[in-house]
């Protein structure tokens, strides 16, 4: 996703997950819209406490996915519809948690579920605590997630929310 005249007409769904880095989205959304990309949006409840949906939604022109079972969409199977729609798939920020359930295969919410049945190359950019990201459970889920074809882009090293410094921001 480096070159950006790649991106012109391109299909992106943006995974926002419960992260201090979720606010960072919208500048993503609006720079892949930018360089011509058709941009949707997924969340998880946790990324609704740091950025909002209608932020996200304003930004990329279309509603926020939120929920897998979702009564308006899920008549026209909303998730799977989202899943068959992406070219790429970019999850940025990536938390610990949802590397966890990517690995295990979990379909319990939108952001999971649609990564389970798209059949899009799928990216991630994490984000989290430095002793988080070396924790060997995250590096092992990590090397899982490359194994299985999944991109990781990332992360940085430098200051992070939790005043501590490391390795686990999210790449500009």
């Amino acid at each position: 996703m480096s070159d950006a005249s790649s991106l012109n007409g391109k299909k992106i769904v943006i995974g926002v997950t419960g992260s201090i880095a979720a606010y960072k989205a919208a500048d993503l959304i609006r720079r892949l819209k930018d360089y011509g990309a058709e941009v949707r949006v997924m969340m998880t409840t946790g990324a609704a406490e740091f950025i909002t949906p209608l932020t996200l939604q304003t930004l990329s022109g279309h509603p926020v996915a939120m929920t897998l079972l979702d009564a308006d969409e899920e008549s026209a199977m909303g998730h799977i519809a989202l899943a068959r729609w992406a070219d790429w798939i970019l999850i940025a920020p990536a938390t610990a948690d949802c590397l966890s359930r990517l690995v295990s295969g979990r379909a319990d919410d939108i952001l999971a579920a649609v990564c389970l049945a798209t059949e899009a190359p799928i990216a991630v950019a994490p984000a989290m605590n430095n002793k988080m990201w070396s924790n060997a459970a995250t590096q092992s889920n990590l090397a899982l997630l490359k194994q299985r074809g999944v991109s990781v882009i990332g992360p940085a090293s430098g200051d992070q929310a939790c005043g501590e410094q490391g390795e686990g921001r999210l790449l500009e």
